[in-house]
Order: structure tokens, then C-alpha cells, then sequence
């Protein structure tokens, strides 16, 4: 059998979704193919803190339908101790299965999309050194060639669009730090609605409000700790457990389903294009979920890409097009990136005397007063070379000013 379309996306998720909207809007006869079926639930960092991308997509209220709590401040614990403050703007914490959906029930909403569920691409047509199409298979191996005038990935950091492209990585770094997670009922909440990040012996805790009665729990472990929790996933809880306050918040608390592990994930950008193909979200660009830029991120490539879309169709050549459009998406993500290494990197345990002294400063008020005045210096000479921590920190500070001159 075969097809003809305009566009094809592999990978119907947040990044290929959310494509298939903006070219839907365009007129853009498009063919969204995932071997998955939905609504159905993957891999994700889950923060969702960037919401204008939503609201141009057209589906904020939807997703902010199901209940899901406005996130509106931070904590950060080491230890017995925390600090915490506002946030700027709210954050949600949506399940995949839903964002997803609603992403995905959007794009279908235009009668020039399509979806074929449950098939994968084996291989990609070609006609001499450019991509014209591709080959899929259904779970029961029936082919069925699919022809069109750009071929996207949006498949995942183990893109076969990538891989079949021959799009070659660079700033390549492997995977550091093993990541799980779990959903959990009845977890007794703060006062207000807080993402809560937990710093201990070298490990990272999340906790991530979503709907009312329901948390998302998440620790990054040292390497050689995966397979061990990956055999006995009781440790996760008992990890949770010591945590600061959270015995008592969690006397109650049930596990909804699994807890769900990956050895890590790998940092890379990938080249974003090429003769009839393009890359997207985590195909594109991949990195350590401890920062939770991922969806953002992918949001971000989507709006790129469209752009590119729409000069080609305006003269400008797809090569060039699509090189303008590696250039600002790694441009846009190449701060977020460094950021996350470094961030990454230099975790480890706090030493005692770090943390004990940490403690006393914690509960001395007269230590804050004395050195909030030289704190912007400090941070400043700390981030010297990460220079983007520093911009990030200004940059979220003149945004919660403007909000509270705009009331």
C-alpha cells in the first residue's frame, strides 16, 4: 500500500503533537505515526512551567481541566533545612497521558490530520540523497509506504528517524545519573502548592504536586545504586521516608502503579535536519531531567521548526531553512544545557561541616540580614563559569518584579 502526504511526523507526543497543531493550522496536509496507543502514559520529567507554549497551542484550560494544581512556589531542603520562595508564574505538573491526549485530540481536530497508532517507520524512502517518505510496519508486520515532502522525528533521544538519517550528535555527554519515579495518593500536602527538590547525600528528590490528593515522587541515585532499586523498588520509599518531614507526610500515602526507573539519559544535540528531514524534542536535543526542561524545551523546537516550515514554503531553501533553524534552537538551549551539566556534575554528598553549618545559618536570622546585601556578589563570582546561572537568576528576579508592579 501506499500514501501520500505532506508532512510526516513520527512520534505523536508532546514535540509531534504539538507540530501537527501549528501545521494543521497552516493547511498542511500532515500524517502523525507512533507505535503507541493513546492515551497512554511515558517516560517524563512532567514539569510543565513554560505555559504560554500551551496557551498558543490553544489547549491551556483542557489541561488545566483535570484538576491539576497551580504550582506558585519552590522549596529547596539540605538536609533538616530549607529554603524556599515565590515563583513568578505557576507551574503544573500534568500526567503525560493527559497532556498528550489533549495535545494530540487538538491536532486531530483538523480534518488534514491524520493518526496511524500502533506502527513504527522501519526505513525511509529516498529518491538519490533526499528523504521523500517512509516505509512503516503495523504490529503485524504489514508495510505500508508513506510519501511526502518532509519526514520529522519526533520519535525520542533514540530517534530512528535519526538514526536513519545518519544525524550525528555533538556536545555528546553520557548518561550520568540513574532516575525514578512513582505516582502517590494521599501524601499530606504543604500549605500552598509547592515543588518541592530534595538535596541528600548526593541524590535528588522531587516532589511534584499534580492533581488534588496526588504526587509525583522522583530521586536522581548515584550510578551504582540502579540495580540494586531497580530489584528492590521498597528502597525508593525508604529513601522518601528520611527525607525531611516527609515519615509523617507520607504515614498515609499509597503508590499508584509502578515505580518507574531509567538508567539515565543522555546529553546530546543532534544535527536538527537535513535533505527532506528534520528533528524535534528529544531527538533533537536531549539532556539530564534534574533541570525538568524537557517538555519546555520541546515546546520551543515545535515553534522553530514551524517557522522553518513556513519560509520554505515562502522561497527560502529547506537546507537553509533548516539551518537556521539549528542554529536558533541551539542557541535558545545550549544555556539550559551547560546549566544542567554543571548542575549535574558537581552534585555529591555534603560533607559533615557543610551541612552543620549549613543547619546554624538556616536558623540564625541575624546571619540572612547580614548576608542578603552581598548575596547577588557571591552568586555572581560562585557562577563565574557558568555564567547562565546567574543570567537565569536575574532573569526569574525582574520577571517577579514585573509581576508584582503589575499586581
Amino acid at each position: 500500500m501506499k500514501q501520500q502526504t505532506d508532512i510526516v511526523i513520527t512520534g505523536a507526543r508532546v514535540a509531534g503533537a504539538s507540530l501537527a497543531i501549528i501545521l494543521g493550522e497552516m493547511g498542511e496536509k500532515v500524517t502523525l505515526i507512533d507505535k503507541a496507543s493513546f492515551p497512554s502514559d511515558t517516560l517524563s520529567t512532567h514539569h510543565l512551567s513554560h505555559l504560554d507554549y500551551v496557551d498558543r497551542l490553544g489547549v491551556l484550560k483542557e489541561v488545566e481541566a483535570s484538576g491539576l494544581r497551580k504550582i506558585n512556589r519552590m522549596r529547596t531542603y539540605i538536609g533538616d533545612s530549607f529554603i524556599e520562595g515565590p515563583r513568578a508564574s505557576y507551574t503544573l505538573i500534568p500526567r503525560r497521558s493527559h497532556l498528550d491526549h489533549v495535545l494530540l485530540r487538538k491536532a486531530l481536530s483538523f480534518p488534514n490530520v491524520q493518526l496511524l497508532e500502533g506502527r513504527q517507520v522501519v526505513d525511509l524512502l529516498k529518491t538519490g540523497d533526499r528523504v521523500t517518505g517512509v516505509v512503516t510496519a503495523d504490529k503485524k508486520g504489514n508495510i505500508e509506504n508513506i510519501t511526502a515532502d518532509l519526514v520529522v522525528g519526533a520519535d525520542g533521544r533514540n530517534s530512528k528517524i535519526a538514526d536513519l538519517a545518519g544525524a550525528e550528535k555533538y556536545g555528546h555527554h553520557s548518561a550520568i545519573r540513574p532516575v525514578f519515579y512513582g505516582y502517590y495518593h494521599n501524601i499530606k500536602p504543604l500549605m500552598e502548592p509547592t515543588t518541592e527538590i530534595f538535596l541528600n547525600e548526593g541524590r535528588i528528590g522531587f516532589l511534584f504536586p499534580m492533581e488534588p490528593g496526588i504526587d509525583c515522587l522522583g530521586l536522581e541515585v548515584w550510578p551504582e545504586e540502579f540495580k540494586q532499586m531497580a530489584r528492590h523498588p521498597e528502597k525508593f520509599e525508604e529513601i522518601y521516608r528520611s527525607y525531611y518531614g516527609m515519615s509523617v507526610r507520607m504515614k498515609d500515602a499509597v503508590l499508584q502503579g509502578d515505580i518507574i526507573g531509567t538508567p539515565g539519559v543522555a546529553n546530546f544535540f543532534r544535527h536538527a535536519g537535513g535533505k527532506g528531514w528534520a528533528l524535534i524534542g528529544d531527538a533533537g536535543h536531549s539532556k539530564d531531567p534534574s533541570t525538568g526542561l524537557g517538555m519546555n524545551d520541546a515546546f520551543m523546537q515545535v515553534f522553530l521548526l514551524a517557522e522553518a516550515i513556513k519560509a520554505f514554503e515562502q522561497g527560502t531553501p529547506w537546507e537553509d531553512a533548516v539551518q537556521s533553524f539549528q542554529e536558533e534552537r541551539d542557541k535558545n538551549l545550549s544555556p539550559g544545557y551547560r546549566l544542567t551539566l554543571d548542575y549535574i556534575q558537581s552534585r555529591r554528598s555534603w560533607t559533615v561541616e557543610e551541612e552543620t553549618l549549613f543547619q546554624a545559618m538556616a536558623a540564625n536570622p541575624t546571619v540572612w540580614n547580614k548576608i542578603i546585601p552581598s548575596l547577588p556578589g557571591l552568586l555572581k563570582e560562585c557562577s563565574a563559569d557558568v555564567p547562565e546561572l546567574y543570567g537565569s537568576v536575574v532573569q526569574d528576579a525582574e520577571n517577579f518584579r514585573l509581576k508584582e508592579e503589575n499586581g
